[in-house]
């Protein structure tokens, strides 16, 4: 399953007494599912027959079959042979079976008591575990992204840690309280939001805490920091990629999706056709630096620019280097940027350049409403405290010159001397 990713299923980690498959493990050798042929399975506990040793159950976590290990089925035969079937003998008849019997009012209530004590199933590995796979399974299913199912099992799996009955929403609440300020409102929201999902899915109804916050505002750094992790890139590739981020402000996953279609080489444009978290597509310019990078990278099978095996494996090889290049340049501000600063610095310069102009914000990130661009009036403003306004000041003396400086995102100050004045931030 995606939200873990671990492959451990087989080997040392199926020796312990519950049967269940341990996260950290190393993956072994086993029969296939008999339904799809994978290999990827989960030892999902003992099943105890009556005259043989525990029988192996499995869980494929390709297509969610369960089935028991045919050695362990057929060994409990062999020693089930000598003894006379159960289901050749016949039971009581229908008819013979009393069903005028009543209980009195006191036991139907005793019986309420315990059907409501049993709806809370106890905390073990076994049942939690296998409801989180089952969970982030038909979560995949029902086509949720890739990042979402690994949040997702990374913040259930916590609460497992942190000691967490996922079936019994008092102990999350419990433990919550328990945790006090050792934890963020930031991450008590992002694990009461997985949870609450979890929830939803197994039909349980809960009322859970809210955490409130108010997001800090993003680290917009100068250029030549976003210049210097892009030059120490140990890969052209990586490169590329920081300069696709920075040129156009798209999404890391956005970028990572671009196929060699999407490139436009006579009007040097980019397209981005595969948009995240509901955002619009677009087509934006880009430079004749970046066009040649990208038409140099080898081409693959799939059709895309990028070939990192997912977003993920694509972020841990640019920790890396930007751990390298932080002890290169002694440069410690180089660890407060990721692949979302670039989209930050590039929609603030956009919110400058066009001089306060929203709606060229707005296409430029593919947002559908104001909500976010308000940010980048905040960032700008940010970003120039302490060292003031710096224009760049031209004049116009024909028409023809103010129109050119206007639809570059100049300003009209005044007349002066027969000429127009005219201003925009640098």
């Amino acid at each position: 399953m995606v939200g873990f990713q671990n492959n451990s299923v087989f080997g040392e980690a199926g020796q312990t007494q519950t049967g269940k498959s341990d996260l950290q493990e190393s993956a072994g050798a086993n029969p296939p599912c008999p339904q799809c042929n994978s290999a990827k399975l989960w030892k999902d506990g003992l099943r105890s027959p009556m005259f043989s040793d525990p029988i192996q159950r499995w869980l494929c976590r390709d297509c969610g079959y369960r089935f028991s290990d045919p050695e362990d089925v057929k060994r409990a035969w062999n020693a089930f042979e000598h003894v006379e079937r159960l289901e050749s003998k016949t039971l009581k008849s229908d008819v013979a079976i009393s069903s005028a019997r009543q209980i009195c009012v006191s036991e139907t209530k005793n019986l309420v008591a315990e059907q409501q004590k049993l709806e809370v199933p106890q905390r073990t590995e076994v049942n939690l575990k296998g409801a989180i796979v089952d969970f982030l399974w038909q979560l995949k299913r029902k086509n949720y992204a890739e990042d979402t199912l690994s949040s997702y099992g990374y913040n259930l799996q916590e609460l497992i840690e942190l000691g967490v009955n996922l079936f019994d929403p008092q102990s999350f609440i419990d433990k919550m309280t328990e945790l006090g300020d050792k934890k963020t409102n930031v991450r008590k929201y992002n694990l009461a939001k997985a949870y609450k999902c979890f929830l939803n899915y197994n039909k349980i109804e809960a009322k859970l805490p809210k955490y409130k916050f108010k997001r800090p505002l993003p680290y917009v750094p100068p250029e030549k920091f976003l210049d210097q992790l892009i030059a120490c890139a140990l890969s052209d590739q990586m490169s590329t990629f920081l300069q696709t981020l920075k040129e156009t402000g798209a999404r890391p996953g956005e970028a990572i999706r671009l196929e060699w279609t999407d490139i436009d080489i006579a009007s040097k444009t980019i397209n981005i056709s595969h948009p995240e978290k509901g955002c619009n597509p677009r087509i934006l310019p880009i430079s004749d630096n970046l066009t040649k990078t990208l038409l140099a990278l080898p081409h693959d099978k799939k059709n895309l620019i990028f070939n990192y095996k997912n977003k993920h494996a694509c972020s841990q090889s640019f920790r890396r280097m930007r751990k390298r290049a932080i002890c290169k340049l002694a440069n410690p501000e180089l660890r407060k940027i990721d692949f979302y600063t670039y989209r930050y610095w590039r929609a603030t310069e956009e919110y400058d350049r066009s001089h306060k102009d929203y709606d060229s914000v707005i296409y430029l990130l593919g947002h559908n409403s104001l909500r976010y661009v308000l940010l980048y009036k905040q960032l700008s403003k940010a970003r120039r405290c302490g060292r003031g306004e710096e224009y760049i000041v031209k004049e116009a003396k024909t028409k023809k010159e103010a129109k050119a400086l206007l639809e570059d995102g100049f300003e009209y100050v005044m007349d002066k001397g027969g000429a127009s004045l005219f201003r925009k931030l640098k």
